[in-house]
């Protein structure tokens, strides 16, 4: 058994036709590439999965984005829940003359905290106070001509 030799023109032919072999190759991978990458396609083969991916990163950017109350509205919310549970049990908003209490209501409820802040004299800092001050309000023992 002689192992033949090859001639250099054998060996440029064998190279050549590996060369294209692998050109190939590499151009089906990027085709493959493209496609997987290509969200349009993605969405159009199965939709469903789209839809409940979208909707699953949306409400994992609302949790992660969401807006935290401030002291100040936490406080003013259970105020809030405070005046209304006073009331009484509410009737439906989509009741017709309801929606009008509801809606009465809550423009009570909003000058009354307004009213409250601005007594207390509470600033919140957002809006480019200082911060709350000392309570001046009726039952405050701190006397409001001492200069602080």
């Amino acid at each position: 058994m002689a192992e033949r030799e090859r001639s250099s023109e054998d060996i440029r032919r064998d190279i050549a036709r590996e060369e294209e072999n692998l050109s190939q190759t590499v151009e089906q991978i990027g085709e493959r590439i493209k496609e997987k990458l290509d969200w349009r396609a993605q969405v159009k083969d199965s939709p469903y999965w789209a839809l409940g991916a979208a909707a699953g990163l949306g409400y994992f950017a609302s949790k992660v984005f969401a807006r935290r109350a401030t002291p100040m509205e936490r406080i003013l919310g259970s105020l809030v829940e405070e005046v209304r549970g006073s009331l009484g049990p509410q009737p439906s908003a989509a009741a017709g003359t309801g929606l009008i209490r509801m809606t009465l209501l809550g423009i009570a409820t909003r000058a009354a905290a307004d009213w409250i802040r601005d007594e207390c004299h509470l600033d919140s800092p957002t809006r480019g106070g200082d911060g709350p001050r000392p309570s001046t309000c009726r039952d405050s023992n701190i006397d409001p001509e001492t200069n602080v």
